[in-house]
């Protein structure tokens, strides 16, 4: 007699193992009721989680509320109000559609519903415990619906062990209620954890305005909204962030398909290729799309938990997501350009101090290197001439050595930094300095040979190379403290590495669960500053990624040395140039900043004379990068 392997799975086994597919997490389930209470119509969402939601998570809403037939109906696996057929999946535009959400929630946990539709007397009170109703009754209740999920998992042992720590399930449920509040201006979300409110959202028609609710009013500062963009059938549009605005993870892109938040790689590397060129390596922008397209067009039915979604032309979609990103980038270039005034040619001195104070503040250790210069003239760039000389150029480097200081001298406060200059070329070769191009670039003349040096990448590399020798920075009290706001599990993560930020200047107290304060920044920057890299360290933070000590602080020496740099776009006087320039010939690592982007680029009088067709009568003895 042959012996049966193959059994039929009791039905309560059964449907476990299938909640596993739609509910791994908190997340999942507030994912799933929001849907349900939007797809109601409410307009008021209040969500209260106790440790994350592994103890307790309560939902309320004001949507239409369901009858007593439907309200025990609706755990009932595959029970749904919005599709008949599989046909109907072409053309779905609702949240839930499979019926399964509910059904597998009451089957990993214990579920109270209680439910009034606006035309009844009396609401209904439905437990539910592990698939099983165990009580239903009548009860007074407000129009709309309130869920309460209990014992999470308490049936399945060994999925409740592989549930993560408070704060990453908390970061998880906080990417999900604020991809609501986003694509949802309409509705007012409130979000409770362990009886404290964390986030307040009301109802608005700005997503300028829920950005700043929902994150700091400096990324509500830095927002330009995406103008619709429409091709065959596909919609984009939304806002997205400022070049001059950037983090070091995702968390702020998201994307919207039909008013659903979805993960598509498509949508997020046709916005990277959007900004491909205007942010550092590594560094992301937020974003938020909203893509309208034809139902038939997608597939929303390729994932359990309804997170991804499949277009039928990928490429189309990706190419016009990037169009729409650059051309709001352009447009917002062209406006600055427009509303920017001219500058006057000769600047007062109040200018040439300021302009002085850009070098001195933001580097302590030269603020007696640089002399105020009210004589010097600084030229607009014409629109006819490529370079315009600041100065004579028949100033010369090698004359710096007459300055107050000799160079010997320059990084005498420094240990590490060579009390000798024994490059013979420093003092036998001549240079002179031809200008400033575009005020980003110091264009530099040698024998046969034209180079330009990037004055923020070189400043930049400067401050960085003394910061790992002195990483302590004197700081200075903010009259006002400046005020930043993060989560409460992103400020308790904060708290781990204070120490980092008071060694390099930085001083912060927490203010309240979801705001800490930064009461000093060091010499010579500002809060907002600050505020960056207190915000590139909450990123970090949030990553979960293993970073030492040693790596934490070298990203916040990096960071304080871009920010406390000269910028591209500042005027440098002639004197400011040699002395950056006199600094950066003994600096370590001079040929790249920080970032791994070169300092200095150049162009030989052959390679010059190739392009307008002459014959190169130069000596053919250059003196090469590496001397400078």
């Amino acid at each position: 007699m042959q012996q049966q392997k193959i059994k039929i799975l009791d039905p309560h086994e059964a449907i476990k193992i299938a909640a596993g597919e739609v509910i791994e997490r908190p997340a999942n389930i507030i994912k799933e009721l929001l849907e349900n209470s939007i797809d109601a119509g409410a307009t008021s969402i209040s969500i209260h989680l106790s440790a994350a939601g592994k103890d307790l998570i309560k939902i309320i809403d004001n949507g239409c509320g369901m009858s007593d037939i439907d309200a025990k109906l609706c755990f009932a696996h595959h029970a749904t109000s919005k599709i008949k057929s599989v046909n109907d999946l072409s053309s779905i535009t609702t949240y839930g559609f499979r019926g399964e959400a509910l059904s597998s929630i009451a089957a990993v946990s214990t579920v109270e519903l209680m439910t009034k539709t606006e035309d009844q007397k009396l609401g209904t009170h439905i437990k539910i415990q592990h698939s099983t109703c165990i009580d239903q009754t009548s009860i007074a209740h407000q129009t709309g619906t309130t869920f309460i999920i209990t014992d999470l998992f308490a049936n399945i042992p060994a999925r409740k062990k592989f549930l993560k720590s408070d704060d990453t399930e908390w970061n998880q449920i906080v990417s999900i209620f604020q991809a609501f509040c986003l694509r949802y201006l309409q509705i007012s979300f409130k979000l409770f954890h362990n009886d404290t409110l964390s986030y307040h959202c009301p109802a608005t028609s700005s997503i300028m305005i829920r950005c700043a609710q929902l994150w700091s009013g400096n990324l509500h500062d830095q927002l330009i909204a995406v103008p619709q963009v429409t091709e065959k059938q596909i919609t984009i549009h939304g806002a997205i962030s400022t070049p001059h605005y950037y983090r070091f993870n995702r968390g702020q892109i998201f994307t919207f398909v039909n008013n659903r938040w979805v993960k598509n790689h498509e949508l997020t590397k046709g916005i990277l290729q959007g900004f491909d060129g205007v942010l550092p390596h590594q560094k992301y922008p937020a974003a938020f799309l909203f893509i309208d397209i034809d139902p038939e067009l997608i597939d929303v039915n390729i994932h359990p938990k309804k997170e991804e979604v499949k277009f039928l032309n990928p490429g189309i979609v990706q190419r016009l997501t990037a169009t729409a990103v650059q051309t709001a980038l352009s447009n917002f270039v062209n406006q600055k350009i427009q509303t920017t005034q001219p500058q006057e040619s000769v600047p007062t001195t109040g200018q040439s101090e300021k302009l002085a104070a850009t070098f001195v503040d933001s580097d302590p250790f030269a603020q007696e290197e640089f002399v105020s210069s009210t004589e010097k003239i600084v030229s607009k760039y014409s629109s006819m001439s490529i370079f315009s000389p600041l100065s004579k150029p028949t100033t010369q480097l090698n004359h710096i050595a007459q300055s107050p200081i000799p160079p010997k001298q320059i990084f005498a406060q420094s240990s590490n930094v060579p009390q000798e200059i024994n490059d013979p070329i420093f003092h036998e070769q001549q240079y002179s300095i031809v200008g400033q191009f575009k005020k980003t670039y110091i264009i530099i003349e040698q024998e046969h040979e034209l180079i330009m040096v990037d004055q923020h990448g070189a400043h930049e590399r400067i401050i960085y190379e003394r910061l790992l020798q002195q990483p302590e920075s004197p700081s200075v009290q903010l009259m006002f403290p400046h005020m930043v706001k993060l989560s409460s599990t992103t400020i308790s993560q904060l708290h781990q590495h204070q120490y980092l930020l008071q060694q390099h200047g930085i001083a912060t107290e927490p203010f309240s669960d979801h705001e800490l304060i930064i009461t000093a920044t060091p010499v010579g920057m500002q809060a907002a500053a600050a505020e960056e890299i207190v915000r590139m360290l909450s990123d970090l933070c949030q990553e979960k990624v293993a970073l030492s000590s040693s790596t934490l602080a070298e990203k916040i020496m990096s960071s304080k040395a871009c920010k406390t740099a000269c910028k591209a776009g500042d005027t440098l006087d002639m004197q400011q140039m040699q002395t950056l320039l006199k600094e950066l010939m003994i600096t370590n690592n001079r040929f790249s900043c920080p970032h791994g982007r070169p300092t200095m680029w150049n162009m030989s009088l052959k390679e010059i004379e190739k392009h307008f067709k002459r014959d190169y009568v130069g000596s053919k003895s250059t003196l090469n990068l590496h001397y400078l």
